[in-house]
């Protein structure tokens, strides 16, 4: 069963071997590779005949097409949501993107994250005036641009636009802050729409290829608008999963350097957390750094057997708003239901596997990926993170927590 997660993650051997074999030894051969296995293999069978499919004799190919119809009809469903959701809420126009920013500000609603406070960002702003972004939204100073538009719409803005000078000035003046430069702050979803910034995300999408910009240390969204008639089928699930994946990025950051307060690097691990992944270090037992999202995905499936003071340093919401990416899209839009739970299920083929996780389908649809050509990114990353959360126990959690993020810090884990 090993060499089955191994060729479903397209893995390199003997690395992988070797990480399962040092796992199942940490945790006194527990199997857990075996029962993974055998989980996505059945649930995996259960959506193919979901499909109107027999997974007796379901090719590989066959499955892919059925499942870019599958998305297909799902993906015209959720831009009729949209729309509806943002003629009523926001604006007669029923645009997209205004409809996905408005859905994904209502799911995070009430919760709070730890964020650089406005008052820093402004102190730096004022100094490094973002010229080029300015420019292009038609501002001639910095006063005037900060008191019309949001803090988080500027800096996300000018990350993707100003030149590697002003970028270096910025992540220069992260690693010079301190704990006391944050505070907690509601997570902001901006979907602009006025014409001057038409210009700027047409120049943003064509450059970046996203549809939404993420901006973790100050908790900010960018929803870049989307074709106001007829968007290429599949964009509205992506650009949707992507805001999913861009919030529960921001809630991981911000329990992430809420921990990290008492490390005397504080502001080096907010400038790495920014442009990257955070991670915890080489762990000898995975034989590989631990990923931070992987920490957060333990936090949240284990968020009923975390006692003591965790939640105190890490925050109630951060653990609760975590949640897989179909589980977030499910709650925006019911009809995606058949993909919920999709996220790490897969079936062997001769020539690639093939998936269900709805990131990596809508992003094969949009870009017209025809099978063998199809994206798998997404899903390999979930059945890792899922082989993951059944070898991690929380007593192993709190020894590599306290050792690499916070010495101080008294937390408690409850064995399970």
């Amino acid at each position: 069963m090993t060499k089955y997660l191994s060729q479903l993650l397209e893995a390199k051997e003997p690395h992988f071997r070797q990480t399962v074999q040092k796992l199942e030894s940490a945790s006194g051969y527990s199997c857990n590779d075996i029962r993974l296995s055998e989980n996505i293999v059945t649930e995996t069978r259960k959506k193919i005949r979901d499909l109107g499919l027999d997974p007796e004799d379901t090719t590989g190919e066959e499955l892919y097409y059925a499942l870019q119809e599958k998305l297909r009809t799902d993906d015209a469903n959720l831009v009729k949501r949209l729309r509806q959701i943002s003629a009523r809420n926001v604006s007669a126009a029923g645009e997209l993107s205004e409809g996905i920013a408005f859905a994904v500000s209502q799911i995070t609603e009430g919760s709070k994250v730890f964020v650089i406070k406005a008052s820093v960002i402004k102190r730096f702003l004022e100094k490094n005036a973002p010229k080029k972004s300015m420019k292009v939204l038609g501002y001639r100073s910095i006063s005037s641009m900060i008191k019309h538009e949001s803090l988080g719409s500027i800096v996300t803005v000018a990350l993707s636009l100003e030149p590697n000078i002003w970028i270096k000035n910025y992540e220069g003046y992260l690693k010079k802050i301190s704990p006391r430069d944050f505070e907690e702050r509601p997570i902001n979803v901006y979907a602009p729409m006025a014409k001057k910034w038409q210009k700027i995300c047409a120049k943003l999408m064509s450059e970046t290829k996203q549809s939404v910009l993420v901006n973790k240390e100050l908790g900010a969204m960018l929803v870049l608008p989307l074709p106001s008639k007829k968007p290429l089928e599949g964009l509205a699930t992506v650009t949707l999963a992507m805001a999913a994946k861009g919030i529960n990025s921001i809630y991981a950051t911000s329990s992430y350097l809420r921990l990290s307060q008492v490390a005397g690097d504080f502001g080096q691990r907010i400038e790495r957390a920014t442009s990257k992944e955070p991670d915890l270090g080489f762990v000898d037992m995975l034989n590989a750094p631990l990923s931070w999202e992987t920490v957060q995905r333990f936090f949240h499936h284990m968020s009923d057997k975390l006692e003591g003071s965790l939640e105190e340093h890490i925050g109630a919401e951060e653990i609760i708003g975590w949640q897989p990416i179909e589980s977030l899209i499910y709650k925006i839009s019911p009809e995606m239901s058949f993909w919920r739970g999709c996220g790490h299920l897969g079936m062997l083929d001769e020539i690639k596997p093939v998936f269900f996780n709805v990131l990596d389908n809508g992003l094969s649809l949009v870009n017209h990926r025809k099978y063998k050509e199809h994206y798998s990114h997404h899903a390999q990353s979930a059945i890792w993170q899922e082989l993951m959360l059944r070898y991690i126990k929380p007593d192993m959690l709190h020894e590599i927590v306290n050792r690499e993020l916070a010495p101080k810090l008294e937390t408690e884990l409850v064995n399970v």
